[in-house]
């Protein structure tokens, strides 16, 4: 395993009919001898590749946009349009003593990255949280996301790599701002 990719921060094993290909993603870390943040991702234990961006988000988004943007040569399930709607947890999924896991599911937990940006309606702090395997739908992965401190939802996917665009494109739907937005605005 090549040390560059560090300390991963989404991670996925996808299968289409009978391959399985695994996706890590590294923790975002400053450039060297750039202002850039590098984020380096590995495709089924490939050489490693590295995404830039202005910041830690927006290259962690790059390189989730350049995996995607592979599969078809490693036969990654592209995201259904349906799943880039959030889903936001209803009172009854607050915490219950009695369901510990799910109670966690709900829980933000450390962040993926945040940013402020500039909506129509003024700056808002959007914070993406860390994805994670829906504890009641085995086939369902949950990436939190919060608008300031006001709105919280969850995108969802497949597999950890699409819950985690499903939840910044959500963010661009929720604000009016584009589904690219890490690496779109400044």
């Amino acid at each position: 395993m090549n040390h560059q990719l560090g300390r991963v921060s989404v991670a996925a094993t996808v299968t289409n009919g009978e391959r399985e290909v695994r996706v890590e993603v590294g923790e975002p870390r400053r450039g060297n001898a750039t202002d850039d943040w590098l984020c380096t991702y590995r495709i089924d234990d490939s050489r490693d590749h590295t995404a830039r961006g202005p910041d830690g988000l927006a290259a962690v988004y790059a390189a989730l946009v350049e995996v995607e943007n592979t599969a078809p040569r490693t036969d990654l399930p592209r995201t259904p349009e349906r799943s880039d709607e959030p889903r936001v947890p209803g009172p009854h999924r607050r915490r219950h003593a009695a369901d510990e896991a799910v109670a966690d599911t709900w829980e933000f937990g450390l962040p993926l990255g945040a940013r402020a940006v500039r909506t129509p309606s003024g700056p808002v702090v959007i914070t993406i949280g860390r994805p994670r395997q829906d504890p009641n739908r085995s086939h369902t992965y949950l990436c939190p996301f919060r608008i300031d401190e006001r709105t919280e939802a969850f995108g969802q996917g497949p597999n950890a790599v699409h819950a985690v665009m499903s939840a910044i494109r959500g963010v661009g739907a929720i604000v009016g701002i584009p589904r690219d937005w890490p690496t779109s605005m400044p």
